[in-house]
């Protein structure tokens, strides 16, 4: 993917964008449909996901990220996107989908843990403001940095409908708006940093498909560990020594297949792990989502079933189609990589990363 230090005040959504665009509308229908009303009930939203003064006490994590997925109301859920379409845009053009992701989403946890926080009493509260305020904040980091060329309007604009909104909208959760582009800002200046760094400390650029995968990765580590503290650290530790693996094995020739063999074999064990750790005949414990469409329900129990009956059968079948279909969906890279014989692969990965100085 080639990044263009000047874009555009509006670009056309790009993958990332699109997708949770598409993702939060899903859910918002689906969160209509349940509460059977105008909008969603406020029920209905916290057996969803919303984020309460108690979920991190009663270790409910997952809350952290899902409560970004769910709006209260038309109007809410309109206004969060249009703003992620106007500013995600720009953004996921500019640094990219894996770096527009981890911006995304760290602001979106800074934001719930900053709205937490900031309420002494009893606090409830959904929608993506926290994430796509850190998206406007690592925009404004970017045109600190002097790394983009959009103009100063487009923050006065929109920094000026923010303070507009809080005077319109007395119950919008300002903590979490400022926790998320603060994290945004920081996020954004950490990731320059280390782009700066780069070149002393990796030999490779790396393509976006490693990127996200590895986040991926790590993401489901640490979903399958509970987001216990030590295991998510082991998780980083081991992520970091992928990192440097496959920063080596790009640079040498033939570096592309090793590394797409070496992402099939990690997303493999991953799935394998939590093939193991989520199937009822290994101790693990599937639910099925509420108000599923029946005929999907009775097809996924019925495929549980016969999983929990043979779960060594079932986790050697997940391994091997991971592993194949991820070696598919790669598979452009993967030709790539298998017809380097002259290194000419790895040479241009060498040479991205001594070019490129910062995002």
């Amino acid at each position: 993917m080639r990044f263009n230090r000047s874009v555009g005040a509006f670009e056309f959504p790009h993958t990332a964008t699109a997708l949770l665009l598409a993702v939060n509308i899903v859910v918002y229908a689906l969160t209509l449909q349940r509460s059977g009303m105008p909008a969603p009930s406020p029920d209905v939203l916290l057996r969803s996901g919303a984020i309460y003064s108690g979920a991190l006490a009663r270790h409910e994590y997952w809350r952290l990220v899902t409560y970004a997925f769910l709006h209260a109301s038309m109007l809410h859920i309109l206004t969060n996107m249009a703003c992620l379409v106007w500013w995600g845009g720009p953004l996921e053009s500019r640094i990219g989908t894996s770096y527009f992701l981890l911006i995304y989403f760290a602001s979106v946890i800074a934001g719930a843990l900053t709205g937490i926080f900031t309420h002494a009493g009893f606090y409830f509260s959904v929608g993506a403001s926290a994430g796509i305020s850190g998206v406007l904040g690592a925009l404004l980091c970017l045109k600190l940095l002097n790394r983009i060329d959009l103009p100063a309007s487009f923050f006065v604009i929109n920094l000026g409908l923010n303070i507009v909104i809080a005077f319109l909208a007395p119950r919008l959760d300002w903590g979490a708006h400022l926790g998320g582009i603060v994290a945004g800002m920081a996020v954004c200046a950490t990731l320059n940093a280390f782009e700066i760094a780069g070149p002393k400390l990796m030999r490779c650029k790396f393509p976006e498909f490693i990127k996200l995968n590895l986040g991926v990765l790590f993401v489901v580590v640490a979903w399958l560990t509970d987001f216990s503290l030590v295991a998510m650290l082991a998780a980083l530790v081991a992520l970091i020594v992928a990192v440097k693996g496959i920063d080596i094995a790009l640079s040498v020739r033939r570096g592309l297949a090793w590394t797409v063999a070496m992402l099939a074999a990690g997303n493999a064990l991953v799935a394998g792990a939590a093939t193991i750790l989520t199937l009822p005949g290994t101790n693990g414990r599937i639910e099925l989502p509420a108000n599923l469409v029946p005929w999907a329900a009775s097809v996924l129990r019925r495929l549980i079933e016969i999983a929990s009956s043979a779960p060594a059968i079932a986790t050697l079948i997940v391994l091997v189609v991971v592993f194949a279909l991820t070696q598919l969906v790669y598979w452009p890279e993967l030709k790539r990589g298998l017809s380097d014989r002259g290194g000419f692969a790895a040479a241009g990965f060498r040479a991205e990363r001594a070019r490129r100085r910062g995002l």
